[in-house]
């Protein structure tokens, strides 16, 4: 304990003490506390993951009012439709399913 404090008052004089409290007072208020430099970069990675994931579902939700459109359009559209995802198939015909 002795040796702690013979080193501060030997080098209390060389030190600026303002300059410490600004260096305390930067790593105080950007890595310790609620909203650190970490956190932000955390949350910037949700949001452009987030917003990749809002891309994505738009472009669905495109894909899906397409398909709408076509089965509400026309008969051959709901036709096409409904063999394809329900396997329907018209009274004299045959349906194979390949299973890959």
């Amino acid at each position: 304990m002795r040796n702690v404090i013979d080193f501060i008052k030997r080098y209390s004089r060389k030190v600026n003490k303002y300059g410490v409290t600004v260096i305390v007072f930067v790593i105080v208020s950007f890595f310790i506390g609620d909203n650190t430099i970490l956190d932000i970069v955390s949350y910037n990675r949700q949001i452009s993951q987030l917003e990749k994931e809002t891309e994505s579902v738009s472009a669905e939700k495109e894909r899906n009012l397409e398909k709408l459109n076509a089965i509400q359009s026309d008969n051959e559209g709901l036709e096409k439709f409904a063999r394809e995802q329900y396997n329907m198939t018209l009274p004299d015909e045959e349906l194979f399913l390949i299973v890959e």
